[in-house]
């Protein structure tokens, strides 16, 4: 079974690795804000994985466009070395729409079936 720190890998390679230092802080994080702080990831199903590794993810694409504009302001000359980040950018506002998707359907997802409250049949 993958991990979430793969999932979130899988989601946005370039950047998993641009921030591999501070990746498992931000899985961490991402756990928290999805509710499941403090429950090993064994005991997760994969599809509050999944919700995690989005929502991480999600997280890494504000410090990954400050980086990748950051990089095209060095790059210098006739602007075909900034075509590279400017493709990165929009790479990143297109997986921001569809981690937002994304999320609100995996929340809605298990939303249902994770009230917390115990089933019971009145007669």
């Amino acid at each position: 079974m993958a991990t979430i720190l793969d999932m979130v890998r899988n989601r946005l390679p370039d950047e998993a690795a641009l921030f591999a230092a501070s990746l498992p802080v931000v899985v961490e994080e991402a756990q928290a804000l999805a509710g499941y702080e403090g429950i090993a990831e064994a005991d997760l199903s994969t599809t509050r994985k999944s919700l995690i590794a989005d929502l991480a993810a999600k997280a890494l694409l504000l410090p990954a466009r400050s980086h990748y504009k950051k990089e095209m302001n060095k790059v210098e000359g006739d602007g075909a070395g900034k075509a590279e980040f400017v493709d990165k950018l929009k790479f990143l506002a297109e997986m921001e729409s569809a981690l937002t998707r994304s999320i609100a359907e995996r929340r809605q997802g298990i939303a249902p079936a994770d009230t917390g409250v115990a089933m019971i049949v009145v007669e």
